[in-house]
């Protein structure tokens, strides 16, 4: 049995990643560590097996003892702080992502998948990546002015995850989703280089973290999803394929 572990897996696009594992043939082990206790009920319903664990208040040993506890095929980062409290933010969007992707190298799992966000980049020392037109250009300005904070978090994380993994050699993926949507989704996406603007549901979000668990060619890219009328598998196909990496000279 396939065994997968999800931090920060009470979130919404956790909980689609969680049903969509369970629902599998043959059906994923799905660990997911959560902060509250309250949270364990309906994530045993989902078909997980919930860990409650404060990854502010852990060690990078204490997870790596987790992790090496329940010895994982694949290990998901899709926790957040939400975007409300700036502290939190800092703790568990860039301290915690940080401390997660240690403690997975520590604990000797090689499969590491981060649900991070569009238009992560170093908007004061890049360019403006080529794909944007001027729409892209003028949704990002808006974006980072009202979640800047949070965007800059996510931003130190992933890069610490990419420069720093010469140390921790992980065989890992960033999937970059859009704006959010709870719509059901279509199994349809815009993967790679893509426009800003359209809304993508958490559940098609999750099947492409999915499907990058199936396809070994996306290790060592991070690439942008937005809604579009592409077939999952194919349109992160075509990204592993033509090897279309989103980060590299914008960090």
């Amino acid at each position: 049995m396939p065994t997968t572990l999800i931090f920060g897996g009470s979130g919404k696009v956790a909980r689609q990643l969680t049903r969509i594992l369970a629902l599998q043939s043959p059906p994923h082990k799905i660990y997911s560590i959560v902060r509250n206790p309250d949270q364990v009920s309906p994530l045993e319903a989902l078909g997980a097996t919930p860990i409650v664990q404060s990854i502010e208040d852990s060690s990078v040993s204490d997870l790596a003892e987790t992790l090496k506890r329940y010895n994982p095929d694949v290990v998901v980062w899709s926790a957040g702080a939400g975007g409300g409290d700036p502290q939190r933010t800092e703790s568990v969007d860039c301290d915690g992502a940080i401390k997660a992707m240690n403690a997975v190298a520590a604990a000797g799992i090689k499969r590491y998948i981060v649900v991070s966000a569009l238009d992560m980049r170093d908007r004061e020392n890049k360019p403006t990546p080529e794909w944007y037109d001027e729409n892209d250009t003028q949704r990002s300005e808006k974006l980072w002015k009202v979640i800047g904070r949070y965007m800059k978090a996510k931003l130190a994380a992933d890069i610490e995850l990419r420069t720093g993994n010469s140390e921790r050699k992980l065989d890992y993926t960033i999937v970059r989703p859009g704006g959010l949507s709870d719509e059901p989704g279509k199994g349809t996406i815009s993967a790679g280089k893509v426009h800003l603007g359209t809304m993508v549901s958490r559940e098609d979000v999750a099947r492409v973290v999915m499907e990058c668990m199936e396809n070994e060619m996306t290790v060592g890219l991070a690439f942008d999803v937005v809604g579009g009328d592409t077939p999952i598998a194919e349109a992160v196909g075509k990204v592993s394929k033509e090897k279309i990496d989103c980060f590299e000279g914008f960090y």
